[in-house]
C-alpha cells in the first residue's frame, strides 16, 4: 500500500469516486426467456470507465498474474455466453486485491471478483457461476432498472455531508450499495437463472452454482464468525444474500439442465496457488483495531471496538462516537508542519478553520495537532488534523472526529503511532498465502491443519476452506492451506 493524501479525506463510498449519477431508469423489460439482448454499446463502456477505475482503486487495486489471467479467461467465456452478440473484448474482468469475499458488476461490461472470494472457491465451475451471475446482471440491465432515484439520492446524501457530518460506516455502505448492490429478489433470481444458462452454454457443470453458494456459507467457519463480523466490510453477503431457499432453487434448476460440463478443479487450484490471503502485506495488516505496515515500517492502534478498513490510499476507522482517516503526505525538506496541517485542512474542508496548532512529540517523532470544533448536522464535533514527520520528505496524517471534549480517539492514535523494529517489520512483510499441496498417505485433517498459520490451524477450517468432509481427504488429492 502506498498511503497518500486524497481529497476529500473522509469521503467514503462513491463520494470518493467523484462519479456522475446513474443513467435514467430504463423501462421494464420482458422475462429473461423471451428477451433478445443487445451487445454492450461502446458509449456505455466509456460512460462507466470512470466508475471502473475508481472502484478498482477503492477495492484494493488490481491483482495481476496467473490467478487474474485465469479469472479473465473464464469470465470472458461465460460473459459472452450470457450476452449473445457481445465479444470477449467487450468485457473487462478484474480480480480485485481485497480480502473481503465479494463479486460485483458495473454497466458497460465490467465484472469483478475479489481474491477473498476466489480463495473460497474450489473449481473453475464455481468461478464460472459467480461471473455468470454478475454478467447476468449486466445482460438484464439490472443496475439501470434498479430503484435509480433512490440510488442517486443516496449519492446526493453523501456529497452533502460536511466532512464528518454522517456516520462513516453508513456512508461506506450507502456508497457501495448505490451502484453495486441492492438488487431486488426478482433481479437476483433472474441473474441466477441467466448465470446458470451462461455457464452451461460455456461448457461448465451448472452444479458449480449451488456448490459456490455452499462455499459462501462456509466463510464464517474459515474466518471465525466473530472475526468476520469485526471486519465490518460490505461483502457479497450484503449485496447477494445467501439463503437455504436460494441454494435449493439453484440446485433444482441445475439438475434440470443437461448433465455434464467441466469442473476443472486441478486447473483452478494451480491458478490460485500462491495468492494472498487476508490483508496483503504490501498494503499493511489490519488486526482488530491495530494496523501494521512492514514495508512502511510503522504501526498504530485505534481504541478498542473500532473497525478499520484498509485500502491502497488510506486506512479508515470507525467506532463508537468517532471516525478517522490515516494517510500519507509528501513533505518538502524543512517544511513546517503547521504549513502541512493547513494544506490538509484546505484540501479536506475547503478552508482552514480557526485552529490553535499544538506542537508535540509522538514516540520520538515530531508532530503537530491542529484541532477545531465544527458544527455538523449531528451537532458540534471536535475535528483534528495531526501531521507526523516520519522523514525529511514523508509525513503521515490522522484526520479525526469525535464528540466535543473527549479526545480519546486522537490521543489513542497518536500515543500508539510508532516505528516498527527491523524484526517487527520483517514479520509484518511476510503475510499469508493460499498454498496448494497434495495429501500424502497417512495425512489427516488434523495433521494438515497443523501446517496452517494461526488462527487457521484448525481441522474445521481446513475442511471448510476446501469444501470437504474428513472422509473426503485421500492421498493424491490437492487441497488449499493458509500459510506464510
Amino acid at each position: 500500500m502506498t498511503l497518500r493524501l486524497r481529497i476529500p479525506l473522509l469521503a467514503l463510498g462513491l463520494l470518493a469516486l467523484g462519479l456522475p449519477p446513474l443513467p435514467a431508469e430504463a423501462p421494464a423489460r420482458p422475462p429473461a426467456a423471451a428477451r433478445a439482448y443487445e451487445a454492450i454499446p461502446p458509449r456505455e463502456r466509456q460512460q462507466f470507465a470512470a466508475y471502473h477505475r475508481r472502484l478498482v482503486e477503492q477495492f484494493g487495486g488490481e491483482v495481476r498474474g496467473p490467478a487474474a489471467d485465469h479469472v479473465r479467461t473464464v469470465g470472458r467465456r461465460v460473459a459472452v455466453a450470457a450476452l449473445p452478440g457481445s465479444r470477449a473484448e467487450d468485457w473487462t474482468i478484474t480480480l480485485l486485491d481485497s480480502p473481503v469475499p465479494n463479486a460485483m458488476a458495473v454497466p458497460g461490461g465490467y465484472l469483478y471478483v475479489t481474491r477473498g472470494l476466489l480463495a473460497m472457491m474450489n473449481s473453475e465451475a464455481e468461478l464460472a457461476s459467480v461471473l455468470g451471475h454478475e454478467a447476468g446482471h449486466i445482460a438484464a440491465r439490472h443496475a439501470q432498472r434498479r430503484q435509480t432515484p433512490q440510488a442517486v439520492g443516496a449519492l446526493g446524501t453523501i456529497a452533502a455531508a460536511i466532512l464528518f457530518g454522517a456516520d462513516a460506516g453508513r456512508l461506506a455502505q450507502i456508497g457501495s450499495a448505490a451502484l453495486i448492490g441492492g438488487y431486488s429478489r426478482n433481479q437476483e433470481r433472474e441473474a441466477d437463472l441467466l448465470g446458470l444458462q451462461a455457464m452451461a452454454r460455456a461448457g461448465y457443470d451448472p452444479m458449480g452454482a449451488p456448490s459456490m453458494l455452499e462455499a459462501l456459507d462456509r466463510v464464517a467457519a474459515v474466518e471465525g464468525r466473530a472475526r468476520l463480523e469485526r471486519a465490518g466490510l460490505a461483502s457479497i453477503f450484503a449485496t447477494h444474500p445467501v439463503t437455504a431457499e436460494r441454494v435449493q432453487r439453484l440446485a433444482a434448476e441445475a439438475r434440470r439442465m443437461p448433465p455434464g460440463g467441466v469442473v476443472n478443479r486441478d486447473a483452478f487450484l494451480s491458478a490460485i496457488d500462491g495468492i494472498a490471503w487476508g490483508d496483503a502485506a504490501e498494503q499493511g495488516l489490519v488486526e482488530g483495531p491495530r494496523f501494521r505496515h512492514g514495508f512502511l515500517g510503522l504501526a498504530f492502534s485505534a481504541p478498542a471496538g473500532f473497525t478499520l478498513q484498509n485500502s491502497p490510499a488510506a486506512v479508515l476507522g470507525e467506532g463508537r462516537g468517532g471516525a478517522f482517516r490515516f494517510t500519507g503526505m509528501p513533505l518538502r525538506p524543512g517544511q513546517p508542519l503547521e504549513e502541512a496541517a493547513a494544506e490538509v485542512w484546505q484540501q479536506a474542508a475547503g478552508a482552514v478553520p480557526p485552529v490553535r496548532p499544538q506542537a508535540r512529540r509522538v514516540n520520538g517523532l515530531e508532530a503537530l495537532v491542529a484541532p477545531a470544533r465544527l458544527p455538523t448536522r449531528g451537532g458540534l464535533r471536535d475535528v483534528a488534523v495531526a501531521v507526523i514527520r516520519f522523514s525529511d520528505t514523508q509525513g503521515y496524517v490522522f484526520l479525526t472526529e469525535e464528540a466535543p471534549g473527549e479526545g480519546v480517539l486522537l490521543e489513542t492514535l497518536l500515543s500508539s503511532f510508532r516505528r516498527l523494529s527491523p524484526e517487527e517489520a520483517a514479520e509484518a512483510r511476510r503475510g499469508l498465502r493460499i498454498r496448494v499441496v497434495t495429501v500424502r498417505p497417512g495425512e489427516t485433517a488434523e495433521t494438515l491443519a497443523r501446517r496452517m498459520a494461526p488462527p487457521y490451524d484448525r481441522p474445521e477450517t481446513l475442511l471448510a476452506l476446501n469444501g470437504l468432509s474428513a472422509a473426503g481427504l485421500r492421498p493424491g488429492l490437492r487441497v488449499k492451506l493458509i500459510a506464510p
